[in-house]
């Protein structure tokens, strides 16, 4: 193996080792801190309910056809991964 060959690997083993040591923030920390964020730029925002209400509901409506979506993409990948793994023995 060359001097690049061995720098490239170290460089490569640095960068896991890196990541492996990297804390990942629970689901559960990530959803306390939107909501934590969430409040403070409702509660920033002085608007009064009923728009606050509108804004909400029409982000709420768009992130409902994301999440439609999501998951019907989801089920896709999933349904195929599954039909391909009964064609080679597995599921």
């Amino acid at each position: 193996m060359d001097k690049k060959q061995n720098k490239e690997m170290d460089k490569n083993a640095a960068d896991t080792k890196e990541k492996e040591s990297t804390p990942v923030r629970p689901v559960t920390v990530k959803i306390d801190d939107f909501r934590y964020d969430l409040n403070k730029v409702v509660a920033g925002s002085e608007l009064p309910p009923f728009l606050l209400e509108m804004v909400l509901g029409e982000m709420l409506a768009g992130i409902s056809n994301v999440a439609r979506k999501e998951y019907a993409k989801d089920r896709e990948a999933w349904e195929k991964a599954r039909k391909e793994g009964e064609e080679i023995g597995g599921y």
